[in-house]
Formats: structure tokens, C-alpha cells, sequence
């Protein structure tokens, strides 16, 4: 006899109960590591990490975005450099960003109980490790910047500044050198930032 009953089976939902967030989140930033460490940056997808976690891939960018933003999340990174870059492209021109440049690296990123310490330890060991760093910085990074500011160049400006900013964390935090260990943030960002700025906008090789 019918009723208003809908007797139909219903299809499955893919992926975990509504309710389990913390447990999704914490699956999918698991997966995310292992499938970065095996397979790196750049073959990593977000459809891959999705798969492994057993989540939708509509889920993962729910909770973490575009890819960047998972490998910052998946390796507690404090802030997400392709975000504040972003930001600080559309807010300030090419003559400013020396500045801006090594205040986020020096206040944000050059912590020494932070996690780039792990990955910068890591990428000088393991090639699997450096592999992966390599390609997030010169994806994620080098090719946002040279999006928006198009100079001459610019990729190597930019890995330029990396190369910098990377040995002068080595040199303060890893090693210890006493001369940069004492300096307070503000001298330090005072000091570089005009050396970042060289690099940015004048000849190279002059």
C-alpha cells in the first residue's frame, strides 16, 4: 500500500560522518604529509591526499584551500607565505617590498622553535625532503611573485633572496653565530631589508 514514506535506498555519502571535523582534518593533514614525503610537492594532488584520507576532494579544499595552503597546514608553517605575499604584492609596489620581505621572514618564519628548523634539517639529509621544499618554494612561491612583478629576471631574484634569508636562519639559530644571535628583530630587519631590496630592483651584477 503506498505512503508518504520514500521507501528508495538513499545513495552512501562518500567520507566520514558529518560531526567527525577534527577527526577529518587530522586524516587529511596525515595523509597530506605522507603523500607529499613520498611522492613531493609537485606530483601531489589534491585528489591523491583526498583518496588517502577517504574524504571527498571537495573537502579537502573546505578545510585547507589550494594545495600551498595544505603543505603550510600539513607542516605547521605559523603563517602561509604565498597568503602574505599575496597580500603584500597587491598592497605595496616593488620598491617597498625589501621591507616587507624581511619583516615576515624575520618576525613570522625565523623562529628557531618554529617547524622550518625540521624541514630545513630535513632538506639537508634526505633528497626526498629537499625535493619537496624545493618545489613548494619555486611553485608556490618564485611563480607567484613573478606573476605579479614580471621584471627581468625576477626568478632569480627572488631564489636570490632565498638563498639569503635560508643562510642567514642557518647562521643565527642553527649554528648560533654570536654576532646575529645578539642583534634584536627590529636591527635585523633594519639591516637586511636594504640588501633584499638590491636584489629586488637593482642591475644584478653591478
Amino acid at each position: 500500500m503506498p505512503t508518504d514514506r520514500d521507501d528508495r535506498v538513499k545513495p552512501k555519502r562518500r567520507g566520514r560522518r558529518p560531526g567527525d571535523a577534527s577527526v577529518t582534518r587530522a586524516a587529511i593533514l596525515d595523509a597530506a604529509r605522507a603523500t607529499f614525503g613520498e611522492v613531493g610537492y609537485e606530483r601531489a594532488t589534491i585528489r591523491a591526499i583526498a583518496a588517502r584520507a577517504s574524504v571527498d576532494p571537495a573537502l579537502v579544499h573546505h578545510y585547507f584551500g589550494p594545495k600551498h595552503s595544505l603543505f603550510v597546514a600539513a607542516h605547521e608553517i605559523p603563517a602561509d607565505p604565498v597568503d602574505v605575499l599575496t597580500r603584500e604584492l597587491a598592497s605595496s609596489d616593488l620598491e617597498h617590498m625589501g621591507e616587507a620581505t624581511a619583516r615576515f621572514y624575520v618576525s613570522t618564519l625565523m623562529t628557531a622553535k618554529g617547524p622550518v628548523p625540521s624541514l630545513l634539517r630535513a632538506a639537508a639529509t634526505n633528497p626526498r625532503a629537499a625535493s619537496m621544499l624545493r618545489e613548494f618554494i619555486e611553485q608556490a612561491i618564485i611563480s607567484r611573485f613573478e606573476a605579479v612583478h614580471p621584471v627581468p629576471d625576477i626568478r632569480l631574484r627572488v631564489a636570490l633572496i632565498g638563498s639569503h634569508l635560508v643562510g642567514l636562519f642557518v647562521a643565527r639559530h642553527l649554528i648560533g653565530v654570536r654576532d646575529l644571535a645578539k642583534i634584536d628583530d627590529e636591527e635585523l630587519i633594519r639591516l637586511i631589508s636594504p640588501t633584499i631590496q638590491r636584489y629586488l630592483t637593482e642591475p644584478l651584477g653591478s
